[in-house]
């Protein structure tokens, strides 16, 4: 697992669950921009469910909203890389640290496994 991964995760700052301040893509948006230096959600703006499932859905899922800023998924994910799982109740953003993907859920942070991953984006080809 890579210290500059584990380093970003623990910058996060703990704080409520907000849609467009502290959500699951807000959560792994920080961590590719404190890893790459680059914000890919400053032309996302949104405040409240509604309004995210709006964005969402103007680019018919999260897999395609989220491939409008980072380009195709790739088939190789690694440690730090932005990654979209299946969990019971939709999908989630977050990041890949070891064998899970470390989320951030309305009820806090949750790690789901790797074998949930959607797919992956390469944070530094971008």
């Amino acid at each position: 697992m890579s210290f500059k991964v584990l380093q970003s995760l623990n910058k996060w700052e703990k704080r409520n669950f907000d849609y467009g301040n502290a959500d699951c893509c807000q959560f792994a948006g920080f961590v590719v921009k404190d890893l790459t230096g680059k914000d890919y959600l400053e032309s996302f703006e949104y405040n409240s469910e509604d309004k995210a499932n709006e964005i969402i859905n103007g680019h018919g899922d999260l897999k395609s909203t989220v491939s409008s800023v980072l380009g195709p998924p790739t088939d190789k994910i690694e440690d730090g890389d932005p990654c979209l799982v299946k969990v019971p109740y939709g999908e989630l953003m977050g990041i890949k640290m070891g064998s899970s993907v470390v989320c951030l859920a309305k009820r806090g942070f949750v790690q789901i496994s790797e074998k949930n991953i959607i797919c992956g984006w390469d944070k530094w080809k971008q």
